[in-house]
């Protein structure tokens, strides 16, 4: 391998790297990215869901070819996150996803509306959100927006937690941090109970079940809606009402608040395990601030743009009249 192993010091590589483990960002190399707000309304939205299947390929491609250890998954946009975590489940290595951060609600003056805020929860954010309830993101990766410095802070957790999960398995033999494992059924079903709560894009029904078939894990429609008989939406976030955004979400605690108002009602899989936590229950105990006494988390979610404090406060993102997670 003398000649692969010149090619890798040509890229910056020294001695003592050869005995670290290779761990691939993907968006170091990157994958396209069809952008559904430019490819609508005319033919050009007939290749959007099938790009989905080239980003899959193409970081299996790099990833296998290149014999990379692990993965850092750095998405965003429609496509690219359900292509990588389909991905991960088909090459089956440590990974991280990190996505690039919802865009904050957009304000314009105009003259007879007032004030005017456009942002949704669309199938990108949708997706990032269901990446943290799948258990294969950090807490924090679907709300913090894009323009928040504490993204940057995420994105040096992740690298941390990629070493780690990488010294769990390739040195102490713990699958318990392999996507598949990750992954199960049950956390398929906490990933669907989620996307029921926050009324996520449709279009997470396609990918769910495109990620579950890699998995080779029976999910279908009827799981989807056998859970939505049982699991109230907790949340309006745009556009299924103009007045919460992804910014209100992550200032009322995040996904792991929901996912926490969820597992008090006896709604998800406590048992599976995260990237970065044993299990779901420790994970909530830790990142849901309605019940963790850790003060980094109550900082961490509500604040604004450049790590203020929000002076507003935290702001439920419940509709009107709900009562609570029960007893």
């Amino acid at each position: 391998m003398a000649g692969a192993r010149a090619l890798w010091r040509a890229t910056g590589m020294k001695d003592e790297d050869f005995k670290k483990p290779i761990i691939a960002v993907a968006k170091e190399f990157n994958t396209i990215a069809i952008d559904d707000g430019i490819a609508t309304g005319h033919d050009g939205m007939l290749y959007s869901l099938p790009s989905r299947e080239i980003i899959a390929d193409s970081v299996e491609y790099m990833v296998n070819a290149h014999c990379a250890d692990a993965i850092v998954c750095i998405s965003n946009c429609d496509k690219i996150t359900p292509g990588m975590l389909m991905t991960a489940m088909r090459l089956n290595v440590p990974v991280v996803f990190f996505s690039g951060g919802p865009l904050e609600a957009g304000k314009t003056k105009l003259a007879s509306h007032g004030l005017d805020l456009v942002d949704a929860m669309v199938i990108a954010n949708s997706m990032n959100c269901l990446a943290e309830a799948l258990g294969l993101a950090l807490p924090g990766n679907g709300s913090t927006l894009a323009t928040y410095s504490d993204r940057e802070q995420l994105f040096l957790q992740a690298g941390r937690t990629i070493v780690e999960l990488c010294r769990r398995y390739y040195t102490d033999g713990d699958e318990s941090v392999l996507p598949l494992n990750v992954g199960s059924f049950e956390a398929f079903e906490n990933a669907m109970t989620l996307d029921i709560a926050i009324g996520g894009s449709t279009n997470t029904i396609l990918h769910l079940l495109a990620i579950a078939q890699e998995s080779e894990i029976e999910v279908d429609l009827r799981d989807i809606d056998r859970l939505s008989r049982k699991v109230p939406q907790l949340c309006k976030v745009a556009p299924n009402i103009q007045k919460y955004h992804m910014e209100d979400v992550h200032r009322a605690g995040g996904i792991f608040s929901i996912l926490g108002s969820l597992a008090r009602s006896g709604l998800l899989h406590m048992h599976v395990p995260t990237v970065h936590s044993a299990s779901k229950e420790e994970a909530i105990a830790k990142w849901d601030i309605t019940v963790t006494d850790d003060e980094s988390v109550h900082t961490f979610f509500p604040r604004r743009p450049g790590r203020h404090p929000d002076p507003d406060g935290i702001q439920s993102v419940h509709p009107p009249g709900y009562p609570g997670p029960g007893p």
